[in-house]
């Protein structure tokens, strides 16, 4: 509650005894109608200063005025009369002389009347001031309307009720709401169509609710606070209806202790009703509050949250009038003025009461004129609202408004106990970022220096878990304003340096955020920490890594050094929490982190490598072997010339997973794995029971010569031992082209006939006359070096075999005179049928050429043939000119052209020449 009005006494008693029936306001004068039929007229003039007593003057006294009791009075000022009832007739004064102009005899026997005024737009241009008076005559409504100072036309409408129209009150411009003993009803006064509000058989209400019609007719009952009756029972007996004008064509309706508010069609307005204290006398609306004159007292509420704003004892009060901003309140002998406090002083006073939805309330309803417009008054409250809200821990409320009003997050965390906040920085939090009134100010800063308050672990919790939500959204929001920001750095109208500013603004306020969301998931749910420090994040380093060491999250922690960059530190950890038990045990965890820095740590790769090598090679190898985009990045020759250096095996794991699983064609990499084969077998035949891998090894070897084309076979000659390793080098000089040498180690050093003769097969290349590897081949067998026996035998195989591919004129040269005629039967045979067939290709191929060149001439003969006969008249086809002496051109056709449109005619679809 406050002091929305000050109660000021207009009139203590009535002269001669008289007793106060009716009362009407306009401006400076009020108008008191006593029960003597005398009119008082009063010139009341409000305080200029809160402690100034009100100045009241009776102006005059018309006692004649009416000879019975004056029930009502009111004023059309634009016709310029008073209006009254008394005696049972509407009469009309003149509002200055209060000589009475007319008595308007239709409404003898009224009861009541209603007046309003209001301008609208006539003939869709002209603005007119439109009055009505509406009289209550017995079961009758008179209508009396006034165009501007102009009498228009009465209309007069039957009221099909049982009782009389006990209140009658405009709403909008053409209609009628009026309040009978038992109900409410509507009533067009256009058509005369008379409504019945709330009455479940309503066509209106039927169509306008539908399906939620029955919800609609509940919640109505609720409001009638009565145990039957429903509906009806909102106007039934005892007490008499009550109706109030509100602004935007809205009534109040009262009956007992409860009121509602409906529009012009008759629906409820409001969600809910006031609830009066009692059962009201009369109801009143003075801006922005509904007024009730109840048994003892009068009360005085909001109509948006119908809390109780204030209250003054006035036992015998009966009378309530409110014209605009005036609010008049009589007795039979005494009549008290309530003026308004100003607004901003009733809102500081909800400020100081801590009454922050009050004030809100208030704000919303007024109109901004009233306020201070350098100040953000809204604002301000909401914001003390929220933290008062937080301090009675309505956290989800209180983190709802902080969120709507975009309070700095800085100022919500602190808000918090140390375990959330502590890595706020040691500065005063500014919280005001606006122009505020003393009382607001002094408000504001107590709230946000209020120190965190004191939960217990349920509160906690549940305060945690709205921060999350807060800063999960606050996050959001930044990062999408630090994104824009940044997208338009190359703006050229805007100031790079507040820019620049702007940003490293916003980027220290994601710290505090991304710190205390981590503080938070740590606090309620530490299965989140891993995917907020997976992402791009601006958590504190020292904080985060305190919170997540103490808590022994090292996988988190890991993902958060390398979100940050901090790879020495992530390399670190890994290598001293291999040993520990739980998921981070072993090399893996390393090996995968190694895995994804990618050649800009390269450094990095090879000193943290060289450990999970030495411990556990197989998988260590992984680091350079594994099929990860970043791995194919690195360096190659820098991993070959580390591994080199830490293991001769480990390079040959790397080397052939580059040329056989890669397809690495560099020519160094295919040497060195050459020479890295001949270094194992030269190492492990010097170790005893090394055979098998001595063996498996030079299987490799001599695959790779035999398949790998990119190695360069003369720097491995080099390399190759004097005495041993025969069938490496015989590989190797046939890729020189040393094929005599090569089957001379075949034949004379390794005995291996079958290997000499599958060594021609593979060489043999029958368009190379003068490098005839079966020649060699026998070169070797009969003439051998060192005056050795000719090897008779094999070279008869490979003639057997093979003679076709040999010159019998040099294989006769090169046979011993002992060799008998029956052993070379089989050569002969070969090689006289090759040459025969030889000979008939060669006829077959001659014949065809000849055949082709007599049909090449025949061809020339014909086209040499043709002839063009070019006469003056010939006309090019293309240009439709003569061709004369012109170059011209002959299509296949016949058809003959300019030389020059050759082109265009052929493009045309013509042949072409």
């Amino acid at each position: 509650m406050h002091d929305a009005f000050k109660v000021y006494t207009v009139i203590e008693k009535l002269p001669h005894n008289n007793s106060i029936v009716s009362i009407f306001a306009q401006g400076d004068k009020l108008y008191v109608g006593t029960y003597y039929g005398t009119l008082l007229v009063y010139s009341v003039r409000e305080p200029l200063d809160q402690d100034e007593a009100i100045s009241v003057t009776l102006m005059e006294t018309l006692k004649t005025f009416s000879k019975k009791p004056i029930e009502q009075l009111d004023v059309i000022k634009e016709v310029g009369v008073l209006v009254s009832l008394s005696d049972g007739f509407v009469n009309l004064h003149d509002l200055d002389s209060f000589a009475l102009r007319t008595q308007l005899k239709a409404t003898r026997g009224a009861n009541l009347f209603s007046v309003f005024s209001r301008i609208e737009i006539q003939d869709g241009l002209i603005p007119q001031v439109i009055t009505r008076l509406a009289v209550a005559v017995r079961r009758k409504i008179i209508v009396f309307s006034w165009q501007d100072s102009e009498f228009i036309d009465t209309k007069e409408f039957t009221i099909k009720n049982p009782d009389r129209v006990k209140t009658v009150e405009w709403i909008g411009t053409q209609n009628l709401c009026m309040g009978f003993d038992n109900e409410y009803a509507l009533m067009d006064c256009k058509t005369g169509e008379v409504t019945p509000l709330f009455s479940p058989t309503s066509p209106s209400l039927q169509g306008a609710l539908g399906a939620t019609f029955e919800t609609t007719l509940s919640t109505l009952n609720n409001l009638s606070s009565m145990a039957t009756g429903g509906l009806m029972g909102f106007g039934s007996k005892p007490g008499k209806p009550l109706i109030t004008r509100l602004p935007n064509d809205e009534i109040l309706l009262g009956k007992e202790n409860s009121s509602i508010s409906v529009g012009v069609d008759g629906m409820p307005k409001r969600k809910n009703g006031i609830e009066w204290s009692g059962t009201p006398v009369e109801l009143g609306y003075c801006y922005p509050y509904a007024v009730a004159i109840l048994p003892r007292q009068i009360e005085i509420r909001n109509i948006e949250t119908r809390a109780l704003v204030q209250s003054a004892d006035m036992p015998q009060a009966r009378l309530l009038l409110t014209q605009g901003k005036l609010l008049y309140i009589a007795s039979s002998n005494e009549v008290w003025r309530l003026i308004p406090n100003s607004f901003p002083r009733q809102i500081e006073e909800l400020v100081q009461k801590e009454e922050y939805e009050e004030a809100i309330s208030l704000i919303n309803q007024i109109d901004p004129v009233h306020l201070d417009e350098s100040v953000d008054t809204l604002g301000s409250i909401k914001k003390l609202h929220a933290h008062h809200l937080f301090s009675t821990h309505h956290y989800e409320e209180a983190l709802s408004m902080f969120l709507d009003l975009n309070v700095p997050a800085a100022e919500v965390i602190a808000l918090y106990p140390a375990n959330i906040s502590s890595h706020l920085p040691p500065q005063d939090i500014e919280a005001v970022s606006s122009p505020k009134s003393a009382d607001l100010e002094a408000a504001e800063t107590k709230a946000t220096n209020t120190q965190p308050s004191v939960m217990s672990t349920k509160e906690l919790e549940d305060a945690v878990g709205c921060l999350i939500r807060f800063l999960a959204d606050k996050r959001q929001k930044i990062q999408r304003s630090l994104q824009t920001l940044q997208q338009n750095s190359d703006s050229f109208s805007y100031n790079h340096q507040d820019q620049e500013d702007e940003i490293e603004e916003k980027l220290r306020v994601l710290e505090l955020v991304d710190t205390a969301l981590l503080k938070s998931y740590m606090m309620t749910n530490e299965r989140l920490v891993g995917s907020l420090l997976r992402v791009t994040n601006y958590c504190n380093l020292e904080e985060t890594e305190t919170l997540l060491l103490k808590h022994k999250k090292y996988r988190e922690l890991v993902d958060f050094y390398k979100g940050k960059g901090q790879h020495r530190k992530a390399l670190e950890l890994l290598k001293t929490v291999h040993t520990m038990p739980g998921e981070m045990q072993g090399v893996r965890p390393t090996v995968n982190y190694l895995q994804r820095l990618g050649v800009d740590h390269f450094d990095l790769i090879q000193e943290f490598g060289t450990w999970i090598l030495q411990l556990d090679p197989e998988v260590a190898m992984k680091i350079y072997t594994d099929d990860e985009p970043e791995i194919d990045t690195l360096p190659r020759f820098k991993i070959i010339s580390y591994l080199e250096r830490l293991s001769l095996d480990l390079c040959v794991v790397y080397l052939e997973h580059i040329i056989h699983e890669l397809g690495d064609q560099t020519s160094e990499f295919h040497n060195t794995l050459v020479v890295s084969y001949l270094a194992q077998i030269q190492r492990d035949s010097a170790v005893t029971g090394k055979d098998e891998t001595v063996q498996k090894t030079k299987a490799k070897l001599l695959q790779f010569l035999d398949e790998s084309t990119f190695y360069k076979a003369e720097r491995i000659l080099s390399r190759l031992p004097v005495d041993s390793c025969y069938e490496e080098r015989a590989i190797l000089l046939s890729r020189i082209g040393q094929h005599d040498q090569a089957l001379n180690i075949y034949v004379h050093k390794l005995r291996n006939f079958q290997a000499a003769e599958e060594y021609c097969v593979k060489n043999y290349d029958p368009t190379d006359t003068t490098k005839n590897v079966y020649l060699l081949l026998l070169k070797v067998y009969l003439r051998p070096p060192n005056r050795e026996k000719p090897m008779l035998e094999p070279a008869l195989d490979i003639l057997t075999r093979h003679g076709s591919h040999i010159d019998p004129q040099a294989v006769l040269s090169l046979l011993p005179a002992s060799t008998r005629i029956d052993q070379l039967f089989t050569f002969f045979e070969k090689s006289i049928r090759e040459s025969n067939k030889a000979k008939h290709m060669d006829m077959i191929v001659k014949n065809l050429l000849k055949a082709e060149r007599l049909q090449t001439q025949e061809q020339l003969t014909f086209y040499r043939s043709r002839r063009v006969k070019i006469t003056e008249d010939r006309m090019c086809p293309k240009c439709n000119k003569r061709i004369g002496n012109s170059v011209f051109a002959v299509f296949p056709d016949g058809v003959v052209v300019h030389y020059s449109c050759k082109e265009s005619m052929a493009a045309m679809g013509h042949w072409r020449s």
